[in-house]
């Protein structure tokens, strides 16, 4: 029992590390939100085009197109956690010197908006090389039942950078936020990382299965579930992807063609629902929507919403299926968006809407809850788990490079789409993406939950069958000899 209390802490304690970085890297999403506001102001010495505001604020989802595959490469390449400890300091500096473009001698000489602009390149390019490292690691150190748990975690912190963006930008200026937020989700993050052992499930791919199996121990304290992580990898050993012929080979075996495109509808229709739209226009959003209610504190209000959903997902993952919260998920944020779409219909058609000023915070909220308890920790969860051990992280690397593509074409193009079909039509089309996403969740995505490493191999393997009528069980078979022989050695090693 002690042991078993000891190793849900150092889950506990490793996702939360990973979690704080998660946070600061969410933050730099959704710093256009606190800070375009500031420096759109009529005494503001930052003075942005509208276009210029437009690629302040999605830049860093442009440079996650690129940098998440190769993120992913680079990630199977020298593990994650050390990926994390070369890219951290760069990604500290790249946000604090923002603070920079604030000062006088920089302004006067008309460098403020090339220092802001790069830095958000930078930003953008670190935490896209960084993002398919974070899921992979947190799904490789956690035990199968604590992964949906653990997963959500990491969903309450970058709902935690969301809000620290929105609180702070109703009291700071855009500059102290920009070296502040840092400073309370990097620097101790970290710390963190430093503190943690590589993913033991990256080592065994590499070969040093000793150091895996200890750490693995000391995560899982069942030496069952070690045995059976370690076989699903160490099978696969002599298929690494040591060359870009043998890389393209695994990739085009059609059960890994099969589960990255599995992996990819996660990210890319999680967008269509209007997560990154509504989460970086948020303040324009409420704005138009003139409720009486400065758009700052509306923004934190459904902030506030989101982090309170994200606790609410970290039991529902625990014990609900995957399609059950993403059906779920996607009809509450359908319909919020349709009554939200019907407000600014009303209101652009002149009709009194004085009486419904509620519907666009409620609506958001609603929205959001929808979103952050159920599509979103549950989106990023799938789209690791439903990926094979040899194509895991670069199967996660393209998936969320199409939620990158995803993400940066809608929010790039939000205010000239907004020009055509107005508010409600943007809402009126996350209602259709919800629904659309439900038709695919239905039909093509497979169920993860409480499904082991072996479970999903074997599902794509035998894809004519149904994932539901895979025995899963959370120990090893006893009649394999590999298996208890492996048992045998761990309990000598340990």
């Amino acid at each position: 029992m002690e042991k078993s209390l000891s190793s849900t802490a150092r889950q506990i304690m490793t996702s939360s590390s990973i979690g704080l970085v998660m946070s600061g890297q969410m933050s730099v999403w959704v710093y256009a939100a606190a800070a375009l506001p500031q420096m759109e102001h009529s005494n503001s010495t930052i003075n942005f085009t509208p276009d210029e505001a437009s690629w302040f604020a999605t830049v860093p989802l442009m440079m996650t197109i690129p940098g998440s595959a190769v993120g992913a490469t680079i990630c199977e390449m020298v593990g994650p956690r050390r990926l994390y400890l070369i890219l951290l300091p760069v990604f500290w500096f790249s946000y604090t010197v923002m603070t920079v473009a604030s000062w006088k001698v920089i302004q006067d000489a008309g460098a403020a908006k090339m220092v802001l602009l790069m830095s958000r390149v930078i930003q953008g390019s670190v935490v896209s090389l960084l993002f398919p490292a974070t899921s992979i690691y947190v799904y490789e150190v956690n035990r199968h039942r604590w992964r949906g748990t653990m997963t959500s975690i990491l969903e309450i912190w970058g709902t935690w950078g969301f809000l620290l963006c929105y609180i702070t930008g109703c009291f700071m200026s855009w500059s102290t936020i920009a070296w502040f937020v840092p400073l309370i989700t990097i620097v101790p993050g970290s710390i963190g990382v430093m503190l943690s052992p590589e993913s033991p499930l990256w080592l065994a791919r590499k070969g040093k299965e000793e150091e895996a199996r200890k750490i693995l121990y000391r995560y899982r304290c069942n030496l069952q579930e070690v045995a059976e992580d370690l076989k699903a990898t160490c099978k696969n050993q002599g298929q690494k992807t040591q060359s870009l012929s043998e890389l393209l080979r695994v990739m085009t075996k059609k059960p890994n063609i099969l589960a990255m495109i599995a992996s990819s509808i996660n990210t890319i229709m999680k967008e269509l629902v209007g997560f990154a739209v509504i989460n970086i226009y948020i303040v324009h959003i409420f704005d138009s929507a003139g409720v009486g209610l400065d758009p700052r504190y509306s923004s934190v209000i459904v902030g506030v919403v989101r982090l309170a959903a994200n606790t609410i997902a970290s039991l529902l993952l625990h014990h609900f299926r995957r399609k059950v919260l993403l059906i779920c998920g996607n009809t509450l944020a359908g319909t919020a968006a349709f009554f939200i779409g019907l407000f600014f219909y009303l209101k652009s058609s002149n009709y009194d809407v004085t009486w419904l000023e509620w519907l666009p915070v409620t609506g958001l909220a609603i929205h959001m809850l929808g979103c952050a308890a159920a599509i979103g920790p549950t989106t990023w969860l799938m789209a690791v788990e439903v990926l094979p051990g040899p194509v895991r992280s670069v199967g996660f690397g393209i998936a969320t490079t199409n939620f990158a593509i995803a993400a940066f074409v809608m929010s790039k193009t939000f205010v000239s789409v907004l020009s055509y079909i107005g508010m409600y039509g943007v809402f009126w089309f996350f209602t259709a993406g919800a629904i659309a996403f439900n038709i695919l969740t239905i039909i093509f995505l497979p169920e993860t939950f409480g499904k082991s490493l072996q479970d999903i191999e074997d599902y794509w393997n035998k894809s004519s069958k149904v994932m539901e009528k895979i025995p899963v069980s959370d120990n090893a078979d006893t009649g394999d000899l590999d298996t208890a022989s492996f048992l045998s050695h761990s309990n000598k090693v340990v």
